[in-house]
């Protein structure tokens, strides 16, 4: 399971996508999919957080199938 927050969701169309993690991938690897598939998500790319099972991973982080991911825009507020 795959999930978008904020201004992500608007771009992907949706909150949560399921996609084929074949282990070994990472999440850059990951997100480069969906990159492919909605080009202006790269824009986001240097500002975004990315979690694997709720809790925060780098973009190197292997992937097996089953796992959850998450990609948060920064947190804006005041």
């Amino acid at each position: 399971m795959v999930l978008f927050f904020g201004r992500l969701k608007e771009l992907i169309g949706r909150a949560e996508d399921s996609i084929e993690i074949t282990d070994a991938s990472t999440v850059e690897q990951l997100f480069a999919l969906y990159v492919a598939r909605h080009s202006e998500l790269a824009k986001y790319r240097s500002s975004l957080v990315a979690s694997r099972n709720q809790e925060f991973a780098a973009w190197d982080t292997q992937l097996r199938s089953g796992d959850e991911v998450a990609f948060l825009p920064p947190v804006s507020g005041g």
